[in-house]
């Protein structure tokens, strides 16, 4: 297992001893990566101001195998599901155009720079999270200046462009990948909430547009998205804007009638994040503003318990194969062993560092918060 440290550090972990066997550098900001579908390597995009770097860490080794100059801020590397290819975006431009970079993951070269024009200037960080289509031909990525999908198509390199209700934020393709629900933040004239792309047909329409609920919302930005493990639902998540971070609701969405079946408030502050268990009956809600966790019931669609974890603010989850344990960081930079079926922490691995919250890799995953299938 690997964990990534806001610090400029992995930590290699033997989940059989709970120890850390390796701690390796990577880059300034590198709390996400991926994870090759062999588990051999682990690709780490450095985000932090100032940083051009993608770090690759050779997981058998357990050492750092090459380190790739892509651009400006790299921001989440996503490895395709064939692990071919390394789709990077970037938080910031480069020369004034949004950069998507293509790294050959075998021999770790730049095998395509793409550049996309952009109209307008940018207001924050240019681009967010991406996906891949499940035959890996198609890459969808973010351009967060215009408010567009991008889609770049891996066999011809062509880039379509499609257009976003609002600032687009995460892209995630349907168990079926016929779709792709997008899930944007909102503004003063449009409710954060999910538009649903057709990818089947040509122009790749918008087909419906689901908005969050906002029961009792201070603060509203919608963040991340996910499918249950099944595919029945996708869950919205509300984190609320910049530092306000007082988003509760996750909204609960049929997949195939595209409508609201269910929301929850929970204790979590700024959910970000759903993270689904190996048996897809719970969820566990991650977080950007408090120390607490939320772990939810899917078939029952209740809130089962909230768990208070940690110094700092919550920040990914992986679990092991079988479920029975999860790991969680935490803003402390410490990783902490939940056993689930008791839903009590039975262990704190410390790291040394003083911060962390980084993601926690141990499988490939398309979008991060799903476990693959099959």
């Amino acid at each position: 297992m690997v964990y990534l440290n806001a610090n400029a550090k992995a930590f290699i972990v033997d989940t059989r001893s709970d120890e850390i066997v390796a701690t390796l550098p990577t880059a300034k900001g590198a709390t996400l990566g991926s994870m090759t579908p062999n588990a051999k390597k682990v690709y780490v995009s450095g985000a932090g101001e100032g940083e051009t770097r993608v770090v690759v860490l050779d997981l058998e080794r357990r050492q750092v195998a090459k380190v790739l100059e892509t651009g400006n801020r790299p921001k989440h590397g996503l490895v395709s599901p064939d692990g071919s290819l390394v789709g990077v975006d970037h938080w910031g431009l480069t020369e004034g155009k949004l950069r998507l970079v293509f790294i050959r993951v075998e021999d770790d070269v730049i095998h395509k720079v793409i550049e996309v024009p952009v109209n307008n200037s940018p207001k924050g960080v240019t681009s967010m999270h991406n996906s891949w289509s499940p035959d890996g031909r198609y890459f969808f990525s973010m351009d967060r200046v215009d408010d567009r999908l991008v889609v770049v198509d891996t066999k011809t390199w062509e880039v379509e462009t499609h257009p976003a209700p609002s600032v687009p934020h995460y892209p995630v393709v349907s168990p079926n990948g016929k779709e792709l629900w997008l899930i944007h933040e909102g503004n003063d004239k449009v409710r954060p909430g999910i538009a649903v792309y057709d990818l089947t047909r040509p122009g790749r329409p918008i087909i419906h547009r689901m908005d969050m609920p906002l029961i009792g919302e201070e603060a509203v930005e919608a963040h991340h998205g996910n499918f249950s493990q099944d595919g029945r639902f996708f869950l919205a998540l509300n984190r609320g804007p910049g530092n306000n971070l007082r988003g509760r609701e996750v909204a609960i969405f049929s997949a195939f009638t595209k409508r609201l079946v269910h929301r929850l408030t929970c204790a979590s502050t700024g959910v970000g994040h759903t993270y689904n268990t190996p048996d897809g009956r719970r969820v566990v809600v991650t977080n950007y503003g408090n120390n607490v966790i939320t772990i939810i019931d899917l078939v029952g669609m209740r809130t089962v318990k909230d768990l208070v974890i940690g110094k700092g603010r919550m920040g990914h989850v992986a679990f092991t194969p079988d479920g029975r344990y999860g790991y969680l960081s935490n803003a402390d930079g410490n990783l902490y062993k939940l056993d689930m079926a008791r839903l009590e922490v039975i262990k704190t691995i410390s790291t040394g560092e003083t911060s962390g919250g980084g993601q926690v890799l141990n499988v490939w995953t398309n979008v991060f918060e799903e476990l693959p299938t099959g």
